[in-house]
């Protein structure tokens, strides 16, 4: 029974867009028709409202306004002692230009005071808006270099009064009208510098220690994964690539770069310092550890690495448990080295007293040089191990005792049933998160099986975990079937999840997984919506749109839908384009 809800409510989500993309679908626009901005600025000798709608292209001498695209505008009212003057310029549906000027609500002859105040002025105004932006800063790139761009941010006005930038758009989701502050334009700057040119090694450090300033975690360590993705990096400009993730504020912007930092490079004796800075520098404890657990899984650390990675866990995580769940990946990576296994045995002594059943559990595993699970144990014997697990009051007790089963776990429905009822009986949601990781690193699970994971993992989600959900949501992204109610509570867990860092990695590991059929890409829409971030907002969708079908649509009025949220012209370009 219910699969079959699950299954009609899965329909009905889904329906709904498609009706309102069928009935919409015909409807063809000018990208730029609805979006509208507004932006507002006072110090203590003037004030400025700026509005405009559409593209907008200045001349090379920023003084003048070149271009609109077909049914825009901008209009600039600037007021000092009292006294207001105003200029609009509006473009017709062919583009042609329309001008005037006013002082006070009095229309004078545009030319030449109206021209001539435009002049004066345009300048604060493509600094305070970023209009005409993108083509401006290539021309600055173009004449000298990336100096020259960089000492344009430095030029930009700081606001000694208040300021805000709001843009209206109509998403199909939700209508939404949001605020935010106008002096961020400059980071249009780094980002056109980082996307559309093609720095040289010495530019790139040279970007890399101006992201350093950026106080946006969003903006900085977005822009760090595209350097990542689009240049090699040395071990000069990787020494500045981490020194600028160390400056990342949230632990999810740092775990996501890390991780994607860990996918291209090894992590060496020459970087390893760096490296372990940021992990040392962050403040959850599932977030450094889910980190460090891919590392350990996806790369054969030195013996150098692996005596500092121990030493960074033993000194610098504050749970017991994530300490313990990093030292179980630990264990066959440390035997047979005397030195290793010796520093390794004394960081596990030093979990604190209440944790002595994964101490025992560790160190029996380094006497008998492996991981120990029992591999041969019958149903009966599983579902008796069971009922005794869900017996002890500790969860470390608990914990220990799956682990040991995990060799033994089968896919019968009776089985899974009770080992998740045992999961759902712990109130330690540290303990259930690394003992999923656990699981799934073990025995591969079907339908059923994810459908009780997922199911506890939202419920970790819900419980304000969301980091060890987001790693459990990683982590089955390779092997997920392509179940409906399976990508359905994918979706519904991932939906509790909060960050919009750790929903833009989720949803760009599972558009790597490569062509994605129609029901998954809606629910990937969805979750885009969700972002509040322009600039995760718009990488999201362009890694969408690389596995999106073609030609569908539905598929694309929702896509241009989520899009038109975007409030930077710069993001909304990037994800259309």
């Amino acid at each position: 029974m219910k699969a079959r809800v699950i299954l009609l409510m899965s329909f009905i989500f889904l329906a709904s867009f498609y009706v309102d993309a069928k009935e919409n679908a015909r409807v063809k626009r000018d990208d730029w028709d609805s979006r509208e901005h507004f932006y507002k600025s006072k110090d203590s000798f003037s004030a400025y409202k700026i509005e405009y709608k559409g593209k907008i292209t200045v001349s090379d001498n920023d003084k003048n306004v070149e271009a609109i695209s077909p049914n825009g505008y901008l209009k600039i009212t600037k007021s000092s002692f009292g006294n207001s003057r105003t200029i609009k310029i509006e473009s017709d549906d062919k583009g042609n230009l329309t001008k005037k000027y006013l002082e006070g609500k009095k229309e004078i002859a545009f030319e030449p005071e109206g021209q001539e105040w435009l002049e004066e002025i345009l300048i604060d105004v493509i600094r305070k808006t970023g209009i005409g932006g993108k083509e401006r800063i290539l021309r600055f790139y173009n004449k000298g270099g990336v100096n020259a761009v960089l000492d344009e941010i430095e030029d930009f006005e700081r606001s000694s009064g208040y300021s805000y930038y709001k843009t209206t758009s109509h998403a199909i989701f939700y209508f939404q009208s949001v605020e935010y502050s106008g002096l961020n334009v400059k980071y249009l700057y780094y980002k056109t510098l980082v996307n559309e040119i093609n720095l040289n090694k010495e530019e790139v450090v040279k970007v890399l220690k101006a992201l350093t300033d950026i106080s946006s975690n969003s903006t900085k360590g977005t822009l760090l994964r595209a350097i990542l993705n689009k240049y090699e990096l040395d071990s000069y400009s990787m020494e500045k690539f981490l020194d600028v993730t160390e400056t990342l504020s949230y632990n999810t912007e740092r775990g996501n770069t890390l991780r994607a930092f860990i996918k291209k490079y090894d992590i060496t004796t020459e970087n390893s310092r760096e490296f372990f800075d940021v992990i040392e520098g962050m403040s959850i404890n599932s977030e450094k550890g889910n980190v460090l657990k891919p590392l350990l899984a996806t790369q054969k650390l030195n013996k150098h690495v692996l005596s500092d990675l121990i030493e960074v866990v033993d000194d610098d995580f504050s749970s017991n448990s994530e300490k313990a769940a990093i030292f179980r990946v630990l264990v066959p990576l440390v035997v047979g080295d005397e030195d290793l296994t010796s520093q390794f045995i004394m960081a596990v002594k030093d979990l604190a007293s209440s944790y002595h059943l994964l101490e025992e559990e560790l160190l029996e595993w380094i006497a008998k040089g492996k991981v120990v699970t029992d591999k041969s144990l019958s149903k009966s014997a599983v579902l008796n191990m069971l009922d005794i697990a869900r017996t002890y009051d500790a969860n470390t007790r608990k914990s220990t005792a799956l682990r040991n089963l995990h060799g033994s776990m089968t896919n019968d429905k009776e089985v899974l049933e009770a080992y998740f009822d045992v999961i759902k009986s712990m109130n330690l949601e540290m303990e259930q998160y690394n003992l999923l990781l656990d699981l799934i690193r073990y025995h591969k699970l079907d339908v059923t099986g994810y459908l009780h994971l997922l199911d506890v993992v939202e419920e970790i989600a819900d419980d304000d975990y969301e980091h060890g959900a987001s790693a459990i949501l990683r982590e089955v992204i390779k092997d997920l079937p392509n179940n409906p109610e399976v990508i359905m509570a994918f979706f519904d867990a991932l939906d509790e999840i909060d960050h919009d860092s750790g929903k833009e990695e989720i949803i760009r590991m599972f558009c790597e997984r490569g062509k994605l059929d129609k029901r998954t890409i809606v629910y990937l829409l969805k979750t885009v919506e969700d972002i509040e971030v322009d600039i995760e907002k718009a990488t999201s969708l362009m890694n969408i749109k690389k596995v999106m079908p073609q030609g569908d649509d539905e598929l694309t009025y929702i896509f241009n839908s989520v899009a038109d949220d975007i409030k930077s012209d710069y993001e909304y370009e990037c994800a259309m384009n």
